[in-house]
């Protein structure tokens, strides 16, 4: 049941992305859901499984990419791995601390990406503009973490708890 739900999660957010975000940007960037997704999923799920979920938003996300299959699934995999290793000595989840670890996953994600587009061949993805999309797209998702927490947390497990580590909610 929790495949199905995690797939209803990422299929609502892959058809809010390339239907909504499309017009809807700031400053000519749009908000990187799946990376969201993917930065959630380590944040809740924890390094391991967290990992697995944003391997699969990364990989649904790369069908409509026209860099090469599995390279938004790598970038989403080790951020959501970094995510939930970091998530897993924090003393206690906030809202604060949600939408910061997403702003830092996000950013991530985007360097990443670009980075290893660059290693495999994806020449243009590198430079100054790339900072900016960055912030922006983390800045975006930092502060539509709060919407989604909800979403991720009924698909991994149900209600939100705060005040406890994802070892222990799991």
């Amino acid at each position: 049941m929790t495949f199905l739900k995690i797939g209803a999660v990422l299929v609502v957010a892959v058809v809010v992305q390339l239907t909504v975000f499309v017009d809807v940007r700031v400053a000519d960037v749009a908000p990187e859901l799946l990376a969201l997704i993917a930065v959630l999923a380590g944040f809740l799920a924890g390094p391991e499984r967290g990992s697995t979920i944003a391997f699969g938003a990364g990989l649904l996300w790369d069908v409509w990419l026209p860099t090469p299959l599995g390279l938004a699934a790598m970038a989403f995999a080790i951020v959501a791995f970094g995510v939930g290793s970091i998530e897993a000595g924090l003393f206690h989840d906030s809202r604060l601390q949600v939408s910061a670890l997403v702003f830092l996953g996000t950013f991530a994600a985007v360097c990443g990406y670009a980075l290893l587009g660059e290693v495999v061949g994806q020449r243009g993805l590198v430079d100054l503009e790339l900072l900016r999309v960055g912030l922006i797209a983390g800045v975006l998702n930092a502060a539509l973490a709060p919407f989604m927490l909800r979403p991720m947390a009924w698909a991994l497990r149900g209600p939100m708890t705060f005040g406890a580590p994802a070892a222990a909610r799991s």
